[in-house]
């Protein structure tokens, strides 16, 4: 069975926006049909504050809380309140923190603060990264190095061209690039190179499976199929290391 480490509930970036609390429990069952039928286990929903809320996945997980799990997303300033609702969101189930680039600055204080704390409570930090700068380099180098015991997880590779940037990278062994979207246009382009290189020479460790949305389980599939992983690669990748990452033997 696969874990996927970084789904919504909803089928594509603009449905999700109309989702709420009188058709939440249609589209969850939807998501847990997808699951069924490509044999996912378990997975973990990824908010997006401002335009999809902590409590409404946090709902979500309590329609079928043996599959499903959240993590929470928090703007990191204030910084007092940004802790204090981290540690409320963890208190209520919460596994993981997710940090928008959209919402703060890579080079603000409060960044390092947030991921500071969230390390400290033993939750792996999820980024989301559409813009790849070098102060958002800086700053993945900085944290990784200084918490060595962190688990940090860059959402959808990091982008079609940000996943090259992030190779330097890919040796940390608490760094993990999640699949989803990127993974499937990457296999049918030409920087799959970058992709072919870092299976050579790391192999699967910092590869984990995600969909994005459970619409893209057949393409992402299909994509892995693609790439000949060995059975040992393909067992880190669709489950290990999302065990590992989120501290849970599910």
């Amino acid at each position: 069975m696969t874990t996927d480490i970084h789904t919504h509930v909803g089928t594509s970036h603009n449905e999700i926006k109309h989702i709420n609390s009188h058709n939440l429990e249609e589209h969850v069952e939807m998501l847990i049909s997808r699951m069924d039928i490509f044999g996912v286990d378990r997975a973990v929903l990824t908010p997006n504050k401002p335009m999809i809320s902590n409590e409404l996945y946090l709902k979500a997980t309590h329609i079928f809380p043996d599959r499903l799990f959240t993590a929470c997303s928090i703007i990191p300033r204030p910084m007092d309140i940004a802790k204090e609702k981290l540690m409320r969101y963890i208190d209520d189930g919460c596994i993981a923190l997710i940090l928008n680039d959209a919402t703060f600055h890579p080079i603000d204080p409060a960044a390092q603060a947030i991921v500071t704390h969230a390390v400290r409570k033993d939750i792996p930090v999820y980024f989301q990264i559409d813009n790849m700068t070098s102060d958002t380099l800086t700053f993945l180098d900085t944290i990784s190095s200084v918490h060595n015991e962190g688990k940090f997880v860059i959402l959808n590779m990091g982008g079609l061209f940000g996943f090259p940037q992030l190779i330097p990278l890919s040796s940390r062994q608490n760094m993990w690039f999640e699949l989803s979207t990127t993974f499937i246009k990457l296999v049918e382009s030409p920087l799959r190179v970058y992709l072919d290189a870092l299976v050579q020479d790391v192999g699967a460790r910092n590869l984990v499976f995600g969909s994005g949305y459970h619409s893209q389980y057949a393409d992402m599939m299909a994509a892995l199929n693609s790439i000949n992983l060995n059975v040992e690669s393909q067992r880190l990748i669709m489950r290990e290391n999302a065990w590992l990452i989120l501290g849970i033997r599910f």
